[in-house]
């Protein structure tokens, strides 16, 4: 079953963001490591106070590559973590 967004609000906890998506039994907690958003927004120096703005400029994106994560099966434990190598 493909993931779908939550209207749970993303939030940035240290070096990442964090926010949910449900598979339609369950919510998954998936984190975007911040490596992964300065890949995304070309700025090596993004700051902290910018993830969750940059979150939500790539959302689309940083939920495919969080369904194609979970389509194979490559949780962490219970959540999905997008690396840089993911986008």
């Amino acid at each position: 079953m493909k993931l779908v967004s939550t209207p749970d609000p993303p939030v940035a906890e240290g070096l990442a963001v964090r926010w949910t998506m449900a598979d339609g039994k369950r919510k998954l907690t998936c984190w975007v490591r911040a490596a992964a958003l300065e890949k995304l927004e070309g700025n090596p120096d993004l700051a902290k106070s910018e993830y969750v703005g940059t979150f939500s400029k790539f959302r689309g994106t940083l939920e495919a590559s969080a369904n194609a994560i979970f389509e194979r099966g490559l949780l962490d434990g219970n959540a999905i973590v997008i690396r840089k190598e993911n986008v």
